[in-house]
């Protein structure tokens, strides 16, 4: 957040907002509403218009077709992922993770704004909260930092073969963990990956009102190189 001050982006999005509003433009989570509260705190320039981490919206139209008992969002930020599915699958209980206050207050008030009541939050997901709570036929949206080649492991969590998973690879924080997430589950479950690339603003029209030398800026997702994400799905073969 200090360095979306420091940087300027923070000024950028609070001007974009007073032209283009709270509500995101593009993507499958169209229409959600971001409350003034985090307007003011966070630059949402990438959400509202549709980029931030655009390559996964296929595999989000793909789960919101699916009738999944449950969905967990396992490190939530702003609450961009728990809202955005909990109100494309209303029939769905959707919990969010964050270990930061921060985090946990935005996201409740993202649900609050947009009436998803069917999201709820809490702090920390380990093995023994997934071995006591989740449901077969789960899926579990994941971007935790590194922490993902503790938490996704069937010997400690059997039950997660019953689960579907996306799984953003932190690979400074947890060197070989994609290979060791492909290895763990190759028998059980199906593997597909993105990778996240910095995105052209030409895309976006609405960042035409952003000052040019800040356009990339507000939109950089801040990765320092390409990052890769896993889907996996359970064999039915």
């Amino acid at each position: 957040m200090e360095r979306e001050r420091s940087s300027g982006r923070l000024d950028a999005s609070r001007k974009f907002i007073e032209k283009h509003g709270r509500t995101v433009l593009r993507g499958p989570f169209k229409g959600m509403q971001y409350p003034e509260d985090t307007a003011r705190e966070r630059n949402l320039v990438h959400r509202l218009c549709g980029s931030y981490e655009s390559e996964l919206h296929p595999w989000v139209e793909e789960i919101a077709r699916k009738d999944y008992a449950m969905l967990l969002d396992i490190g939530t930020a702003d609450g961009f992922y728990s809202v955005g599915f909990g109100l494309l699958m209303p029939n769905t209980r959707v919990v969010g993770f964050d270990t930061d206050r921060w985090a946990r207050k935005a996201t409740r008030k993202l649900a609050l704004v947009n009436e998803a009541s069917n999201v709820d939050t809490q702090a920390m997901c380990d093995n023994a909260w997934i071995n006591s709570h989740v449901l077969p036929n789960t899926l579990i949206f994941s971007d935790c930092e590194g922490y993902e080649a503790v938490l996704f492991d069937l010997n400690k969590s059997p039950i997660l073969e019953q689960c579907d998973m996306i799984i953003e690879l932190h690979e400074r924080p947890a060197p070989g963990v994609e290979k060791l997430l492909r290895e763990r589950f190759a028998k059980t479950h199906n593997c597909r990956m993105v990778t996240y690339v910095d995105h052209d603003p030409a895309s976006f029209p609405e960042l035409e009102d952003v000052e040019p030398r800040m356009r990339e800026l507000v939109i950089s997702e801040g990765r320092g190189g390409p990052q890769n994400v896993i889907f996996l799905t359970r064999r039915t073969d």
